[in-house]
Formats: structure tokens, C-alpha cells, sequence
């Protein structure tokens, strides 16, 4: 089964509501990068939000808003994040940053965003960078948003698929059926094996996300809650944040 092969039939599959494991024996032995398993899972819309618990050794709470921004050039699509302690009941309002995005659509959890403009709050400050439009430079290390936050997992090799199977996996205080797929892939680099628990009720309908790495603990990324009306903790539009930050910082009346 070629790439072209493998998106139509788990698109369709997913699409008419069926899990991928009803097509195991279709999917087991083919070999595809993560942006091609990734590129048939349904992306984040905006309104989405989710909190995961995700890490490699020492793990942290993270939550992740998808909005649009109207502008005079068109609507702006961001992405709004906050991270906390592991488990704990909130996440740090000090952390919070957005990333206006320069694609018009928000990518999978393994795409590489191109960043437009980054805006943090802490307390009364505010702070702006990397808004090349806004007059600023941008860093290499600012130029793409991870999702994921490490780069070793953005690999772009072929996994082969090893498994295709029905998995009941505990989500909050619900029971979700998820589809658990494994690919391992070719030795020599960082990332040994991919697991990935999918669902289509879930924001990128990914429920859980397990890497094993070489020489490090597993990355683990798994949902603990998530909704269909996000709406930001920074409203002050993009144009308006340039005024206010001239010189890429202000505290906030």
C-alpha cells in the first residue's frame, strides 16, 4: 500500500466513523512517516481545547487553545499555551504564551508550525517577539512551533507498522475505545517506536502518544480533558499588541 493508499482508506475509514483497527490487517507491514499516519487524523478546529500530561522523565501539565483572530489581513490562526505542574488543578497563568501561526489551518500534533508572531503574558507584562511583519527578527528556534515541545520526535523516517488493535483506555473518569497502532522504526537515530491510542472524539484524535527513545525515558503525551469552546485568555488583538509593545515589551494597564 502506497502513502496515497494508506491516507484515502483511513480518511474514509474514520470519516464513516469506523475504528482503523477494522482495517489492521490492511495497515500491519506498511511503512509511512508520522506526517503521513498523522495527515489521516482529524487536525484541531478552532474552538478546541485540551490539557494533557506529557513528558520524557519529568513530566508537565500542558493546555493548548485553537483560535482565530480577525485582522485586516484575514483571519489569524494561534495556538495559546499554558503549562503547570503534573496533575495539578491549574495551569501557571504566568506562562501563558500565544503563537500566531502564518499557515490559514492548525497542523497534527507531529507538524512543524511556521510561527507569524509570539506574545507572552506574566502578570501585568507583556511581551512580543519573532513578528517579522511587526518589525522584528526571528530567531531560528522561534521560527517553527512543536507542539510536542522536543525536536527528536519530529522524525521524518518511515515506521513500519507492527500492530493494529482495539484498546479501551481510561480518559479522566471516562472509558474511551481507542485504536492502538505501534510502528517501530529502522535503528541508528533517537526514536526506536511510535504508540499512538486514536479516537476521533478527541482534539487531533489522538488520545495518548508514547515514544520510546534511545537512551532516554519514553516521551509520553496523554489527554486528561477537552472542549469545543476555547476562547483566549489574551484578547487584545495582534495589530493592537504591536502599538503596545514598540519596542517588544509593556506592563499592561
Amino acid at each position: 500500500m502506497d502513502r496515497r493508499s494508506f491516507l484515502v482508506l483511513a480518511t474514509a475509514a474514520i470519516a464513516a466513523g469506523q475504528p482503523l483497527a477494522a482495517h489492521a490487517d490492511a495497515l500491519i507491514g506498511r511503512s509511512l512517516t508520522q506526517r503521513e499516519f498523522f495527515a489521516a487524523l482529524p487536525a484541531p478546529q478552532p474552538g478546541d481545547w485540551s490539557r494533557v500530561i506529557m513528558g520524557s522523565g519529568v513530566r508537565y501539565d500542558k493546555q493548548m487553545g485553537f483560535g482565530l483572530e480577525k485582522s485586516a489581513a484575514g483571519d489569524l490562526h494561534f495556538v495559546e499555551t499554558q503549562i503547570g505542574e503534573a496533575g495539578g488543578i491549574a495551569c501557571n497563568p504566568n506562562t501563558l504564551k500565544k503563537t500566531y501561526l502564518r499557515e490559514r489551518h492548525f497542523g497534527s500534533l507531529v507538524t512543524e508550525m511556521s510561527v507569524a508572531a509570539i506574545v507572552a503574558r506574566s502578570g501585568s507584562m507583556l511581551t512580543r517577539w519573532a513578528d517579522v511583519d511587526g518589525g522584528q527578527s526571528q530567531a531560528a528556534h522561534d521560527a517553527k512551533m512543536r507542539l510536542l515541545d522536543v525536536a527528536y520526535l519530529y522524525d521524518e523516517r518511515k515506521m513500519k507498522i507492527r500492530s493494529v488493535a482495539p484498546r479501551s483506555l481510561r480518559l479522566g473518569g471516562a472509558i474511551h475505545e481507542t485504536t492502538h497502532v505501534v510502528g517501530d522504526f529502522p535503528p541508528g537515530e533517537r526514536l526506536e517506536r511510535l504508540e499512538i491510542w486514536h479516537t476521533t472524539a478527541v482534539p487531533f484524535g489522538v488520545a495518548r502518544y508514547r515514544a520510546t527513545v534511545r537512551e532516554l525515558d519514553p516521551f509520553d503525551f496523554t489527554l486528561r480533558t477537552y472542549g469545543r469552546a476555547f476562547k483566549t485568555a489574551l484578547a487584545i488583538p495582534l495589530a493592537q499588541l504591536r502599538a503596545m509593545t514598540p519596542a517588544g515589551i509593556t506592563v499592561a494597564s
